[in-house]
């Protein structure tokens, strides 16, 4: 058994690009976005003429391996660029890809309660009027559909990224799969084209049949949705085979079922396995605790956190994640939605910055160059943005997957990781992430001590850009008070 760590779009495109190819007998996948137009980047199949994913996949097919792909798709009214893309992902898959091929495009089957679309009625009519006005012809078949009337909204959706080769080779993590994600260590794109993120690549056979049985369940879970194929009539997959991985490598789900009722906007939660994962580390925790996450919100695991620092007063607490949402810093998006989402996250910095005192970094990478003019910037210089959802503790025990530290990823969208209690594989992460973060500046220093975070961030912040060593910036606390405001009447867990 062997775990290998893929940071950033340049070790893990091509990890899953060689996945893929190594099927023999089958291929699954679910990802949040699998984009057919996607560049490949393996050497050995732009040798062989492939230039893109729908490529890569009609190559897997010719060879007569069996492909089930599940792409989430998204509420077509307020989420409507994602949902555009991922009919459009699923279509182009379609037309390329023949053989054993199964595609799904599917939604979580949680619709908003006639309460919630009385409340957002205005927002609706202005979406609607929007479609109306558009040519059919660039609809999807869902959105010609509810123009039509009634208007379903779909709150919660799929969330995780991982594909499954043979039952027995697998990689799991937060990486979506189109050329926006594309990055590398260097990071030296456009602030809104970096991109941060973090996989696992596991070959160990037990632990990639427990999550195909996952991905089994996922379709069938889908297709009782009626989520239609988008090649003929989709079987449901076989479930009656429950693998049991060892105890040292677990498979981490975030599952939740539709809940009916006039004011239901929450689905039922089946599997917090996340949750309760994070929650039982923190009560672990005895040195440090290394985190990297895209959004920092969710109350419970706050207040683990505090609970933490207090039991043990030697505890470290490292967290590497984003000023802000990428909607908020490449957007411009100042909504009461994404205001309110911050609040909760500002909350949340302020709790852990009482509890832990100085033994608490909060880093927000940013790129040792001076920002453009019109570019987003953080100290004046572009943000890389943050994707990966990491969590190392003590070097003993690690995780690396979909779900970020927030309600929706503990309690509503369906997620997966990987948890390890391997101290070789925890250290090896951890350490190569600090590298990456703090460059020069940890040669000799301790990176499991919060201190070496803080002093190597605050001095970046009293350079100028270009003087930087690494990309370690403090996170924005002020700028985020400012920027933060509560709407208590939403749940906490839709953020």
């Amino acid at each position: 058994m062997t775990l290998t760590s893929l940071i950033t779009a340049s070790e893990g495109f091509p990890a899953l690009e060689r996945l893929a190819m190594s099927a023999t007998q089958e291929l699954v996948m679910s990802f949040r976005i699998l984009d057919p137009r996607t560049k490949l980047h393996c050497p050995e199949h732009l040798d062989q003429g492939m230039t893109t994913w729908a490529d890569l996949l009609t190559e897997v097919a010719r060879k007569g391996v069996r492909i089930r792909l599940i792409l989430a798709d998204f509420d077509p009214v307020f989420a409507e660029p994602l949902h555009r893309l991922a009919w459009r992902s699923a279509t182009g898959f379609a037309q390329s890809v023949k053989g054993d091929v199964q595609i799904l495009c599917a939604p979580h089957g949680q619709l908003a309660g006639p309460v919630w679309r009385w409340i957002m009625r205005t927002r609706i009519g202005e979406k609607l009027k929007d479609l109306n006005s558009r040519d059919p012809a660039e609809l999807t078949p869902i959105q010609r559909t509810l123009i039509k009337g009634p208007v379903l909204l779909r709150p919660v959706t799929l969330h995780q990224k991982f594909a499954v080769a043979d039952g027995t080779r697998c990689i799991i993590g937060g990486l979506d799969v189109n050329d926006r994600r594309w990055d590398d260590f260097s990071h030296d794109q456009p602030p809104d084209e970096t991109w941060h993120d973090v996989s696992m690549q596991v070959d160990d056979a037990d632990y990639a049949a427990a999550l195909r049985l996952h991905f089994c369940e996922t379709w069938n879970r889908a297709l009782d949705c009626g989520t239609p194929a988008m090649l003929g009539e989709a079987d449901r997959m076989d479930v009656t085979h429950r693998p049991q991985p060892p105890a040292d490598l677990r498979l981490l789900r975030t599952v939740s079922e539709p809940r009916r009722g006039p004011v239901q906007l929450a689905p039922k939660p089946i599997a917090t396995e996340h949750e309760r994962a994070m929650i039982q580390l923190m009560g672990e925790a005895r040195h440090f605790v290394y985190i990297e996450t895209q959004f920092l919100r969710h109350r419970p695991l706050v207040d683990a956190m505090v609970r933490a620092a207090k039991r043990a007063p030697e505890l470290q607490l490292i967290i590497v994640l984003p000023p802000a949402a990428d909607r908020v810093l490449f957007d411009s998006d100042v909504g009461w939605d994404a205001r309110a989402a911050h609040a909760l996250q500002t909350e949340a910095a302020n709790r852990l910055a009482h509890a832990f005192g100085d033994r608490l970094a909060m880093i927000s990478p940013a790129q040792p160059v001076p920002a453009k003019d019109g570019e987003a910037e953080v100290l004046k210089s572009g943000p890389i943005y943050i994707h990966s959802k990491v969590c190392v503790v003590d070097d003993r025990v690690g995780m690396v997957g979909s779900a970020n530290l927030n309600g929706r990823s503990m309690r509503w969208d369906t997620e997966a990781s990987v948890m390890f209690r391997r101290p070789d594989a925890a250290k090896e992460i951890r350490e190569r992430l600090a590298k990456k973060w703090l460059g020069p500046t940890i040669a000799g220093a301790s990176t499991t001590q919060a201190r070496t975070w803080r002093q190597a961030a605050l001095s970046n912040a009293a350079k100028d850009p270009q003087d930087r060593e690494g990309f370690a910036l403090p996170y924005p606390m002020a700028s985020g008070r400012k920027f933060a405001r509560s709407v208590p009447v939403l749940p906490a867990d839709m953020f």
